[in-house]
């Protein structure tokens, strides 16, 4: 393979994965606004009801304060386990890395005509999967973390 077949190979590459990262960045960084804002709504609407609860005297608001805060539990648990904000920013550093990669790459080419070295090509491209294993042990390290905690909270009951 030619170092300007390769050098495409490796663009065509680069661009499936930072749209990968891209789409799991905001995926995360969705999940995380959710997560955020439905445990900060039902926590106020749980304080509100009991405070209406007590104010009106009807004994059903307390059920239902209780209904919300339950929400809250299962709404933490979801965001624990997702690692929304944890996924979020690993997902965002590797997209940020290989949109460097990217403009590195660019760079190189305008700078020498298009036309990079065998040995710079391969140099990207070791670049590229050395960001894709890191990335990858990010990834293993979050999802490690999520199951010692639940083995811990297993063993503590």
């Amino acid at each position: 393979m030619s170092s300007e077949d390769a050098l495409k190979f490796l663009e065509s590459e680069i661009d499936t994965q930072i749209e990968g990262f891209d789409n799991s960045r905001k995926f995360y960084r969705r999940g995380l606004f959710y997560s955020t804002v439905s445990t900060a709504s039902l926590s106020a609407l749980t304080t509100v009801l009991i405070g209406a609860d007590k104010a009106l005297k009807l004994g059903w608001l307390s059920v239902v304060a209780l209904l919300t805060s339950a929400g809250v539990t299962v709404v933490a648990a979801w965001d624990g386990f997702f690692r929304y904000r944890e996924l979020w920013i690993q997902k965002t550093d590797a997209w940020m890395q290989l949109s460097k990669l990217q403009s590195n790459i660019k760079f190189a080419k305008v700078s020498k005509g298009e036309v990079l070295a065998d040995d710079e090509v391969e140099k990207f491209y070791r670049r590229f999967e050395d960001i894709l294993m890191g990335e990858h042990e990010s990834w293993k390290k979050v999802r490690a973390t999520n199951a010692v905690a639940a083995s811990v909270n297993r063993r503590s009951r």
